[in-house]
Order: structure tokens, then C-alpha cells, then sequence
């Protein structure tokens, strides 16, 4: 009769194990679910003209990237919550996990993916330069003789250290091309449209846009922690429906007014690019 009792409570104790073992996976995998449908975390510097910027009208997050997260967002069912940042502070917020993503025309490049991930990229660009007219400012070999102004921490800085020239650095876009205007600088070295934009709207006749010799494509992207490759993928899936439905062509043409160019699929795609 002992020996059957012992048994019994042996049966039990196994018995409440695997109850209390399958309450547990049931739980875990609700709060996994949860996670999936929780908002996506997004942050930008909105200041990168036609990209991210404030709506005058309503102040609220307007672009070509903002319209294609929002879209990436419904696409995983998830709500989009942006939050405005200083561009040289987004990788750190993404290494922390502070963010899921981030959404402010970032140019994908070695040093970068050493650092974050990379979604598909949506945008192909170039450096340029946008001077007033009449500076004598004719291509980048004039630089070296004129006061320069950039948007710290981007492809544009890189560029203008690795040319050994000098630059006033801002934490905006904008604030370089006011510096510009009010004569502060000679110069303003950024992707090309950022500044076609400002020459077209706010340039008037007095600015000149000109392009820079032998600078390679680059390509534009979002941003994500590197260990998030679930939500990598998430993405990159929904970026593909969406240029399969036309739902991509169609934000991109309201912003560029033209289709896209051929785009690569994967960040080393990317980085080959010539």
C-alpha cells in the first residue's frame, strides 16, 4: 500500500510538471504575440527634405520614408509611433534597443552594417553640391578654397574627411542650408535630393546644384538592431508586396514624380553597386 502511494504522488508530481510546464509555453508564446502586434518603434531626424520633415500644415511627420513605414506598418499590422532624434544619435538608440527602426534616409554602408541591420533598400541616390551662384564654386575641386557646411554623422561628412577638407557640421540638414543662405558658408555637400529639393522650392533662382565626380551610387534604407533579423525579414517581405501590388511605385512617384530606378534587393547588393 506504501510503495503504490509513493507511486501515486509520484504520478502527480509528474502530472503538475507537465500542466504547469504547458501553462508556461502558453504564456510565453501569448506574450510573443503580443510583442508581434505591439507598436513598431520608429524614430527619424526630420529634417531631411523630401525624406522626413514636419508638415507646416499640421505638424505632423510627412516624406517619402514616412508615408513608406507607415505603409510598411499596416502591412505587419502594427501601429507606427515616430519620434523625432539628432541623426548621430539613431544607431546608438537602435544598439540599445531604445527602437525598432530607423526611418530617416540612411545611406547604407560597410562601417554602418558593422553596426545595424539593413531593411531592402527604396531609394538610390548620390552626393551633390548646392552653392549660390556666382561663388566660382564649379565642381568638388573647388571646395578646398571655400567654407563648407554638412549634416554631422552622414555620407556627406565621411566624404569631406576622407577629401581632407574642412566642414561646419550640424545636427540638421536645414540648419547647413540656413547657414548657407545667410552666408555663413560658401557650400553645402548632401545627397542629391535634399538639395534638387531646396533649389527647386526655397532656392529660387539663386542656387546651383552640381554634381560630384566619380562618387558611387548609394543606397537608402531602414535601419534595425542587428540582432532583429526577425523583423528584418518582416519588413523586407512587406517592401516586396508592396512593389508587386504597385503600392511602392505609386508613394514613390507622389515624392520624385517619376518611377523608380532598378533597386538591389539585399544590403550586399547594395554595397557592390557601382
Amino acid at each position: 500500500m506504501g510503495r503504490k502511494r509513493k507511486i501515486i504522488c509520484l504520478l502527480s508530481a509528474v502530472l503538475a510538471v507537465i500542466v504547469i510546464t504547458g501553462c508556461g509555453q502558453q504564456k510565453s508564446a501569448e506574450k510573443t504575440s503580443n510583442q508581434d502586434n505591439a507598436p513598431l518603434k520608429v524614430a527619424t531626424n526630420a529634417t531631411f527634405v523630401p525624406f522626413e520633415f514636419k508638415s507646416e500644415e499640421n505638424g505632423d511627420f510627412a516624406g517619402y520614408e514616412m508615408d513608406l513605414i507607415r505603409a510598411v506598418g499596416k502591412k505587419l499590422n502594427r501601429d507606427v509611433q515616430i519620434q523625432d532624434m539628432a541623426f548621430n544619435g539613431l544607431i546608438p538608440a537602435l544598439q540599445s534597443g531604445e527602437l525598432d527602426v530607423a526611418a530617416s534616409g540612411m545611406a547604407i554602408t560597410k562601417e554602418r552594417t558593422d553596426k545595424v541591420l539593413f531593411s531592402s533598400p527604396f531609394y538610390e541616390t548620390r552626393l551633390v553640391i548646392l552653392a549660390k551662384k556666382g561663388s566660382g564654386i564649379q565642381s568638388e575641386a573647388d571646395l578646398n578654397t571655400h567654407r563648407i557646411a554638412c549634416q554631422m554623422g552622414t555620407i556627406a561628412a565621411d566624404y569631406i574627411q576622407q577629401m581632407g577638407l574642412k566642414a561646419k557640421q550640424f545636427d540638421h540638414n536645414a540648419d547647413a542650408l540656413m547657414d548657407l543662405k545667410v552666408g555663413g558658408s560658401d557650400a553645402v555637400v548632401a545627397a542629391k535630393p535634399v538639395l534638387d529639393y531646396f533649389a527647386a522650392n526655397n532656392g529660387k533662382d539663386d542656387f546651383v546644384v552640381i554634381p560630384i565626380k566619380d562618387t558611387p551610387k548609394q543606397y537608402v534604407a531602414f535601419a534595425l538592431n542587428k540582432q532583429n533579423t526577425k523583423l528584418q525579414k518582416e519588413i523586407d517581405e512587406a517592401l516586396a508586396e508592396m512593389k508587386k501590388s504597385g503600392e511602392f511605385q505609386q508613394i514613390y512617384k507622389k515624392w520624385f514624380g517619376h518611377e523608380p530606378e532598378t533597386l538591389p534587393v539585399t544590403t550586399e547588393d547594395a554595397l557592390q553597386a557601382k
